[in-house]
């Protein structure tokens, strides 16, 4: 870690100094705005400088004293909502940034969608104007528009320029309910640099943005028949299936839905990238590649895209013959037309519009009135379960038999670099903010519960990595978790400056690198392009390899601050470089290993 800046006494790192004793009455716009953002419970706020809301900045150090909420500063617009991505989902709440008008908007533009298609509560506040043509300055005209958030409409769940300070007001507290009302997403509105600047005007109404008027409404409950109607479905197939999506990341979600799957006696699958049940319990078939092909229930609880959910995408689209979907989810309520991110419509038999944790309930207790009294099925159901648990205990000795013949390989295959960084971990309080997707080996990493992964970024926005990592774990700091991170040499190098803010506020992390000298998922498909066209598949490395020089992402991170070692090559030096990084990590330190892996 960086020594050169003593902030171990301090409660704050960047204490503002000279100030009043007493003195927190409002006097401009940006200190109402300021007091707004507090009372509404953010403890911290992403931002990265700039001169559009230079009074809204001025106001949170000397206004609010850099208490809750506190300043974390980025280096680029993209890392500040991906950060606030990160501590959001960790949290379990929604999370608050700052960035710069219509350029700083377009850079953060990527991670806005990822936060969009992720369904995550990012309450984005971006400088403006001044839309008063005879307050501009030269540079002003450049970077105003008549519609600033015309630029992620699309892609927020509600927008909003307001044009008076009681507007932007109300519209502050309006744009935090709607974005952590379910279903969740971020939203996003401007403050003017004039309102921002401008003494308080006469007959502001001042809302108590802390009271219970402002919050967010209950859980949507699903309609009685629909549930009645979806237990006795599971209860009277033959081979049911549940499959678990976004909620996993919720800390709540794996009690309940264990309880669903071994009443209904159902397999179980994961939706993509996420992580709902323990990885060891008997009816997880996480992996099983044909368990969705012969269930004639599927059960597709909070999932992004149902059709994918079933294992039908591209194929069967229509549905199986014999086979029968239920969904359960709130998607319907956040459509847009923009974007595609959802996939196509899946041929539903019965659609379950509500909270996906309280319709769980819903249907857990109508299960259990069915089955009462119902001696017949219940033996069904445990004899299933026998029957799935002998599949289970099958396919993870598959699974990680699969790494036998790689083991020892150089460089370091992703089974190795997985299952020694879960061996220095697994006896501490550890979560997995950001993991690799398509080379995360299944049934080597004893998930224990949900919440322990973050699942995915969304959007597939690379450079989300390091910035979510980060974010995610400055709220695991609050409570007392050990983040550890495994993601691409890619997406590391894309978001690496968030190793910067994680040193200089000292949020511990550790992070894996899955480094393979390529954009390793882009070279995968021009391979299959190739082969598809007859062509050299020898040449799918060109254009991909980040090679000749190879980036020194060890010498990178010391450069930030952090500590690091790699690139690793060889596999038996794994154990004692991780081993090493989580003593960093356990010290409040920013650990990075650096893996050579294979492709």
């Amino acid at each position: 870690m960086n020594k050169s800046s003593d902030y171990g006494s301090m409660k704050y790192p960047e204490t503002p100094t000279n100030l009043p004793a007493n003195k927190l009455k409002p006097e401009y716009g940006s200190d109402v705005m300021a007091d707004v953002i507090s009372d509404m419970g953010f403890k911290h706020i992403f931002v990265l400088p700039g001169s559009s809301y230079r009074g809204l900045h001025d106001s949170l150090i000397n206004h609010r004293r850099n208490q809750n909420p506190e300043m974390i500063m980025c280096n680029h617009e993209s890392i500040v909502v991906a950060m606030a991505h990160g501590y959001a989902k960790a949290s379990e709440n929604t999370a608050a940034c700052v960035i710069h008008d219509l350029v700083g908007l377009m850079c953060s533009s990527v991670s806005v969608f990822d936060a969009w298609v992720d369904r995550v509560p990012v309450l984005i506040f971006g400088g403006s104007g001044p839309q008063d043509p005879s307050r501009r300055r030269p540079i002003d005209w450049t970077h105003t528009a008549s519609m600033q958030c015309d630029l992620v409409k699309p892609f927020t769940k509600w927008s909003m320029d307001p044009v008076t300070l009681q507007s932007a007001i109300d519209t502050m507290l309006q744009a935090n309910k709607i974005a952590k009302s379910k279903p969740q997403a971020p939203t996003y509105v401007s403050l003017d640099l004039g309102l921002q600047e401008d003494p308080l005007p006469e007959n502001l109404i001042i809302p108590d943005a802390s009271s219970n008027r402002y919050q967010a409404p209950a859980p949507i409950s699903a309609n009685i028949e629909a549930i009645e109607e979806a237990a006795s479905m599971l209860i009277a197939a033959e081979n049911p299936l549940i499959v678990g999506g976004r909620f996993g990341r919720e800390t709540q979600t794996s009690e309940m839905l264990i309880k669903l799957v071994e009443i209904s006696g159902s397999n179980y699958v994961e939706d993509r990238a996420v992580v709902c049940m323990p990885t060891f319990h008997p009816q997880n078939l996480n992996g099983d590649l044909k368990i969705r092909e012969t269930a004639d229930v599927i059960l597709a609880i909070d999932c992004v895209d149902t059709v994918t959910a079933a294992g039908a995408h591209n194929k069967d689209l229509r549905g199986r013959p014999g086979q029968k979907i239920i969904e359960m989810t709130l998607e319907n309520l956040i459509t847009s037309s923009w974007s595609n991110a959802g996939g196509p419509q899946a041929a539903v038999d019965l659609q379950i519009d509500c909270d996906p944790t309280y319709g769980m309930k819903q249907l857990i207790s109508a299960i259990e009135n069915q089955l009462s009294n119902n001696s017949v099925v219940t033996k069904i159901i445990e004899n299933r379960k026998v029957s799935i648990g002998k599949r289970h205990k099958i396919l993870r000795q598959e699974q990680k038999e699969k790494w036998n013949d790689t083991w020892d390989a150089e460089p370091i295959s992703t089974g190795r670099l997985t299952s020694e960084l879960y061996e220095a971990v697994k006896d501490k309080n550890w979560v997995l903010p950001v993991r690799n997707h398509r080379s995360f080996p299944e049934g080597l990493w004893n998930f224990s519960k949900s919440g322990q992964y973050l699942g995915a970024d969304g959007g597939g926005g690379v450079g989300y990595g390091p910035a979510a990592a980060v974010g995610a774990a400055l709220a695991y700091r609050e409570q007392g978790k050990l983040p550890v991170a495994i993601m691409g040499d890619g997406d590391f190098q894309m978001g690496s400056g968030a190793i910067w803010t994680a040193v200089h506020y000292k949020i511990p992390v550790l992070i894996a690198i899955n480094n393979n000298n390529s954009w390793g998922n882009d070279e995968f498909h021009q391979r299959n392009i190739a082969k598809k066209r007859s062509r050299p598949v020898e040449n799918a490395w060109i254009g991909q390899r980040m090679a000749e020089p190879a980036t020194d992402y060890a010498a990178m991170v010391r450069s930030y601050g952090g500590w690091a070692e790699g690139p690793i090559s060889n596999p038996s030096d794994l154990s004692r470089a991780f081993k090493e990084a989580v003593k960093q990590l356990e010290e409040g330190n920013v650990a990075v290993v650096d893996v050579r892996t294979m492709l």
